[in-house]
């Protein structure tokens, strides 16, 4: 009977230790994994951040194109107010942005002209371009007999 009750005591000893043991190292393993956790989650708000400055750079380039294409018109409507027409030179009024001489251009060089010119990058530069444009139209009216007009297309 001693000898039962000691196996006893002793084989309960042996499985108590064994859990303690199983507990810690559960411990020691859900530590790590929280510290994988606090990484990964480290990680994702990384990500966030970089997200949000992308977003924020990308926001403030298009305020920064915005606030050009404001310069440019304020800049356009200021040489047209200075011509005393209000529009540009040799333009009859409510013509808006039109093309001298579209008419005589097919539309690949109406396309071509506005990309050439929406690449330009001061009113002086826009304005020789536009000169020079002219003069090449008025020899091809000349040529075809038909006057140059203004197109908004």
């Amino acid at each position: 009977m001693k000898t039962r009750t000691a196996l006893s005591a002793l084989v309960a000893a042996t499985l108590i230790t064994t859990s303690f043991a199983a507990v810690a190292q559960g411990q020691q393993q859900g530590g790590r994994g929280e510290q994988g956790g606090q990484q990964g989650g480290q990680q994702g708000g990384q990500q966030y951040q970089q997200q949000r400055q992308a977003e924020r750079a990308a926001t403030q380039e298009r305020a920064q194109d915005r606030e050009r294409v404001q310069t440019r018109e304020q800049d356009r409507a200021q040489v047209h107010q200075q011509d005393g027409t209000g529009t540009p030179a040799g333009q009859a009024k409510g013509a808006g942005n039109g093309i001298y001489g579209g008419n005589l251009m097919t539309v690949e060089e109406r396309n071509q002209y506005r990309e050439q010119l929406g690449g330009l990058k001061t009113e002086q530069e826009r304005t020789q371009f536009q000169a020079q444009h002219r003069e090449q139209m008025q020899v091809r009216s000349k040529e075809k007999g038909v006057p140059a007009e203004v197109t908004a297309d």
